[in-house]
């Protein structure tokens, strides 16, 4: 038993083995459409549990496209896609598309038709009452005969070959993490130069109270400080904020200085008058 036993585990490993190696995939300009999984039941089923979980490694033939890419698919409650990304993918070359078939939705990895592609790719089908399975990835040249169906992709958590971090948004060139949400912190630290405490040098001139009030009657709002459409449109940068505001602040502190000056000049003179 033992002898027929053990060489039926081997087959069986071997098998689980390949099931989860990855399929490459390698196109030339064109049509293709690569077949990733079904969800087998509609989308008003209460019982649907179904998920797919899809990975892409790669994507481009002639640059550096090491990334990893992964798609977490459901439609208990209407169809909800969630990506994550580490390291360089573009959708212009791969995109995600859906089509329906009967009660069941298709989902296809579509490359640009008008680029070259290299990638791997392997997608997995679980769910409660449901065989777990690995997809068997088909590809052909040829849409799909049916319907497409819209739906918008969840970005989850995103990088970039360049090492920046996107959460709940694209990672953006040139900024290390962009957050499309609240953020919650015990404390962040801001590095900076050029800290405004040269308001207290000598050298420096004070605006005057009265050219304050000429400017903000002629611009409505401070100087120095950017218009609020601009910062609705573009945002603001915190450290730059921070130092704008606090050059303000220092400013009306020694305009309230010389303001306090001037008032005790008026009361002694005052005082003065009134010993007379």
């Amino acid at each position: 038993m033992k002898r027929i036993l053990f060489p039926l585990l081997i087959l069986l490993v071997a098998a689980v083995v390949k099931g989860q190696t990855p399929v490459q995939i390698t196109t030339i300009p064109g049509n293709n459409f690569v077949y990733v999984g079904s969800l087998e039941r509609a989308d008003n089923d209460v019982s649907n549990s179904q998920k797919i979980i899809i990975k892409i490694w790669g994507g481009s033939w002639f640059s550096d496209s090491n990334g990893e890419t992964s798609f977490y698919i459901s439609n208990r409650s209407g169809l909800n896609v969630v990506q994550t990304n580490v390291g360089p993918y573009s959708e212009k070359k791969i995109a995600l598309k859906a089509y329906k078939n009967g009660t069941k939705t298709d989902f296809y990895l579509v490359p640009n038709p008008n680029e070259y592609t290299s990638f791997a790719v392997n997608s997995f089908s679980y769910g409660h009452t449901l065989d777990s399975k690995f997809v068997q990835i088909a590809l052909q040249s040829s849409p799909p005969a049916l319907p497409e169906v819209s739906f918008a992709i969840v970005p989850s958590l995103m990088t970039d070959g360049d090492g920046n971090v996107g959460i709940g948004a694209p990672a953006v060139l040139g900024q290390k993490l962009s957050v499309n949400g609240n953020i919650r912190a015990r404390e962040i630290k801001v590095e900076t130069a050029n800290w405004p405490d040269y308001v207290f040098n000598q050298e420096y001139r004070v605006p005057s109270l009265e050219e304050v009030d000429e400017f903000i009657q002629s611009n409505k709002h401070l100087p120095g400080v950017p218009k609020a459409e601009i910062v609705e449109k573009e945002g603001y940068s915190l450290s730059d904020m921070d130092k704008v505001l606090l050059k303000k602040i220092e400013e009306m502190t020694l305009q309230l200085i010389q303001l306090n000056e001037t008032v005790k000049k008026q009361a002694a003179e005052i005082a003065k008058m009134r010993k007379l």
